[in-house]
């Protein structure tokens, strides 16, 4: 039985590994997490395929146990189009390095958010990120692993030129090009837009 230590890691960690570990057809499945929480969400995760889970609580968290009955099998959330409009292309506009007004905890969120993208069934065709949004492509941000390894997935990463001039941060761009305003009106007014990010 393999198991999965996903112990004191943050969202989305556990449920990304366990998923990694059942889409490579693992049978049987031992997981550790240290919470109520990533337990939660991996049972919703378990949903999607055809498996029985087992819980324990242990001295410092839970034990799951996962067995798949079958071949995984698609959700019906995940078969659906990204948008109400088939085909139409999903912008993201990021204009901030974090989400909701909590410094500390919306670094946390965003850190998670975009690490999460590269796994997710529907992504966006871009990501546009402007004002304190370029801090997110740029040297130091947290998140470009996970930024590259959508570029490289096909979705257009592009950061505001005025922005990283305003911030001093051309030079240090580490991912992704350098869009103007005509471009991201452009972006912006085909398809479908979410701006709440």
């Amino acid at each position: 039985m393999k198991t999965v230590d996903a112990r004191g890691l943050p969202c989305p960690q556990p449920v990304l590994l366990t998923k990694k570990a059942l889409e490579k057809g693992e049978n049987e499945l031992e997981v550790l997490v240290s919470g109520d929480v990533p337990k939660e969400n991996i049972k919703k995760l378990c949903s999607r395929y055809q498996c029985e889970i087992e819980e324990a609580k242990t001295s410092d968290g839970w034990r799951l146990v996962i067995r798949q009955k079958g071949a995984p099998r698609e959700h019906q959330e995940e078969s659906k189009p990204a948008t109400p409009q088939t085909g139409a292309p999903v912008t993201l506009l990021i204009t901030c390095n974090k989400i909701g007004e909590n410094e500390e905890l919306g670094k946390i969120l965003m850190e998670g958010f975009i690490n999460t993208l590269p796994s997710a069934t529907n992504k966006p065709q871009r990501i546009l990120f402007m004002n304190e949004g370029v801090f997110l492509t740029t040297e130091g941000s947290p998140v470009l692993s996970a930024l590259k390894q959508l570029e490289e997935m096909g979705v257009e990463i592009r950061s505001c030129g005025t922005c990283l001039d305003f911030y001093n941060l051309k030079d240090k761009l580490r991912v992704g090009v350098i869009t103007n305003m005509y471009d991201t009106v452009e972006a912006l007014t085909s398809g479908q837009i979410i701006t709440k990010i």
